[in-house]
């Protein structure tokens, strides 16, 4: 019995006994119970899954051509095929040496663009090395699927020098009986060359946004210019005195990211003395791709001219309750947006979203402003809080909003994001806004935080330059009511005129992150908390639930601090 026969009567007794054999690597036996948790099937052939496009001349496919055209010179005639996939799984590119090899992999789905993580194929040379985040080889029977029985596959993660960041695989595949051995060195020096030249790749990038960005700080009158990528940041000096350390590189960045991905509204930032500026956007390309954004503001800024509530009633009571209740992030001012044009066009508005993110407040602010702009004679009904009313209850409601056609009014209810609504409320109101999480849009808290220290201090105590940033750093999973008991808390230990770090409560500062989220991450977040409240906390059936394998599970949690 042969090393391929061992393992394969081993795989065997895994599948259908659950036994684990010391015939097999600690590595493969991890991948296959990631596999099996996963929920894949090892007689079939896999389901893959087809990426919408692929960049054809991305940084990570600029930097591993060259390596790999010099690895299938080396080889010359031997079979074996070489793909390299992104961070996600999605195979970017492949290359075959001839057309036998072509034939076996089409036959095993082994496509470009095809995603080959665990969840959806099982164990490879490809979406093993992201789960492991090291070198993988598998050989023959080693493959949590038998179509993949044929191949031995070695992979290496291209990490990018510096950050340490995964980018993608490098993964050379032959026939089963392989010199594996020697196959890893040659692909490991690959992987380490495809990095060096991704970092060159990189370094291109930022060379092109520098260029872009002293050439807009030179051309004609000067003017505020910030530049920026993922990567780092660039302020002359007008930007730097007009918005000052108001915004973190991040969150300037995350932004862009939105602006760009819904195409719009403007993007819009507030200056040091706390007056709104619009900013222009122009993205810089560089070999086809995107390798930053120029942000260019008119100077001296100018206070935004107000309509007038008989021109434009919306963005009156937008204007009205942002100054009551101050946010400068998207989320919150198409939240705003949203409420009070339900308010101006006399429909019933139903506010929602996760415990102490302002509902009331937003409810309370957009009735009593719209009654101040409309005149004390227009009919504008605060409902209160309808999360715990019962069927009966709610059927009254509804009896009673039927008989009062005309006129505003407005309900909160709590609901985490994901989580549904009761249906008949859905139907009572035309309005349905959530009021999002301040994790969620972390660039308001230093406006909230200075607002509410002026309310609960009464205008006599305010909040140290050094004492924002703290806040800022801070993770508020308890939303705008755990700013509010923290800054309460802190106004009994400051003795004088400002509130200084020293004087804020420990026990919030044991939720601080060290990494902000980004948007997308945000998303990705919250459909694993509602998979998780769905399964009530079991990992296993979220894991499963969201086609993912449960060890990827885990590391998710932990990197979204959801553990």
């Amino acid at each position: 019995m042969n090393d391929q026969s061992l393992i394969a009567a081993a795989r065997e007794a895994f599948l259908h006994e659950g036994v684990e054999s010391s015939d097999v690597r600690p590595a493969t036996l991890r991948a296959w119970k990631r596999a099996k948790l996963g929920g894949v099937r090892p007689d079939t052939q896999p389901a893959v899954v087809f990426a919408s496009a692929m960049n054809p001349d991305s940084a990570l496919l600029r930097a591993v051509r060259p390596v790999v055209h010099d690895i299938m010179a080396q080889l010359g005639t031997a079979e074996f095929a070489m793909m390299v996939t992104d961070r996600d799984a999605y195979i970017a590119d492949r290359w075959v040496s001839s057309t036998s090899m072509g034939t076996l992999l089409d036959g095993m789905g082994v496509l470009k663009g095809a995603r080959f993580d665990e969840a959806s194929v099982g164990s490879t040379g490809l979406g093993t090395v992201l789960e492991e985040r090291a070198i993988s080889i598998v050989d023959g029977a080693e493959h949590f699927n038998r179509c993949f029985d044929p191949v031995v596959a070695v992979g290496v993660p291209v990490i990018r020098p510096g950050s340490g960041t995964i980018e993608g695989v490098l993964d050379l595949v032959c026939p089963t009986g392989a010199p594996h051995e020697v196959l890893a060195a040659l692909v490991e020096r690959a992987a380490r060359d495809a990095g060096d030249r991704l970092l060159s790749g990189y370094a291109a990038d930022d060379r092109a946004l520098l260029d872009a960005f002293l050439h807009a700080d030179r051309r004609g009158s000067r003017r505020p210019v910030i530049a920026l990528n993922d990567r780092i940041i660039m302020v002359n000096t007008l930007a730097s005195a007009l918005v000052g350390s108001r915004y973190r590189h991040d969150q300037l960045w995350d932004a862009v990211q939105r602006t760009i991905a819904l195409g719009g509204p403007p993007l819009r930032l507030t200056t040091g003395d706390g007056s709104a500026i619009d900013v222009g956007l122009r993205l810089v390309h560089h070999s086809g791709d995107v390798a930053g954004a120029l942000l260019q503001m008119s100077t001296p800024p100018t206070e935004p001219t107000r309509p007038s509530p008989a021109s434009d009633p919306v963005s009156a009571l937008v204007d009205a309750v942002l100054d009551e209740l101050p946010g400068r992030s998207w989320l919150w001012r198409a939240a705003v947006h949203a409420a009070a044009r339900a308010a101006t066009t006399e429909g019933r508005l139903l506010l929602y979203g996760a415990p102490g993110v302002g509902k009331t407040a937003l409810a309370a602010a957009v009735t009593g402003n719209r009654v101040a702009i409309a005149g004390k004679d227009r009919d504008a009904r605060l409902l209160g809080d309808l999360t715990h009313r019962g069927p009966g209850e709610l059927a009254e409601l509804g009896a009673e909003l039927d008989a009062h056609e005309r006129g505003f009014a407005v309900a909160t209810v709590t609901a985490e994001r994901g989580e549904d609504i009761d249906p008949r409320l859905l139907t009572m109101f035309e309005y349905v806004v959530e009021v999002p999480e301040l994790s969620r849009r972390p660039e308001d808290v230093g406006d909230l935080a200075e607002t509410l220290i002026r309310r609960l201090s009464e205008g006599t105590v305010g909040l140290a330059a050094a004492t924002i940033r703290e806040l800022c750093q801070r993770d508020w999973r308890g939303n705008v009511a755990q700013l509010n008991r923290t800054l309460r808390a802190a106004l009994d230990h400051t003795t004088g005129p400002r509130v200084q770090p020293a004087d804020l409560p420990t026990t919030t500062a044991q939720s601080f992150n060290h990494k902000r989220l980004t948007h997308l991450e945000h998303a990705e977040r919250e459909a694993i908390a509602a998979a998780l409240r769905r399964a009530n906390g079991n990992r296993l059936k979220t894991a499963q639930a969201l086609g993912i394998s449960r060890a990827t599970l885990y590391r998710k949690l932990a990197a979204l601090g959801l553990n």
